[in-house]
């Protein structure tokens, strides 16, 4: 990864090897995954060029680079934080 991608977000390519052999099907896979820990409290997550797209459950949306910053929005946007430890359906 050239240094100017690398600046873009706080994934490593190596973290998980999807990312490496193909980035954008690595977010989308992070994405979903985020999204279904964050369903309890309204927010979907969805992979958006480098990053990600936070929507809220009044439709209101925030861009974010990383992982860290994508709970952060979550926090924001949702009904109530999620819950890792709750049960899912």
């Amino acid at each position: 990864m050239c240094g100017l991608c690398g600046s873009f977000t706080d994934l490593s390519w190596s973290a998980v090897p999807t990312l490496a052999a193909r980035p954008a099907l690595g977010r989308a896979q992070l994405a979903e995954a985020a999204s279904k820990m964050a369903a309890g409290s309204g927010v979907r997550v969805t992979a958006w060029g480098l990053g990600f797209r936070v929507t809220g459950p009044t439709g209101r949306t925030e861009l974010v680079a990383d992982l860290a910053q994508l709970w952060a929005a979550v926090d924001r946007l949702g009904r109530a934080p999620p819950d890792p430890l709750e049960a899912r359906p």
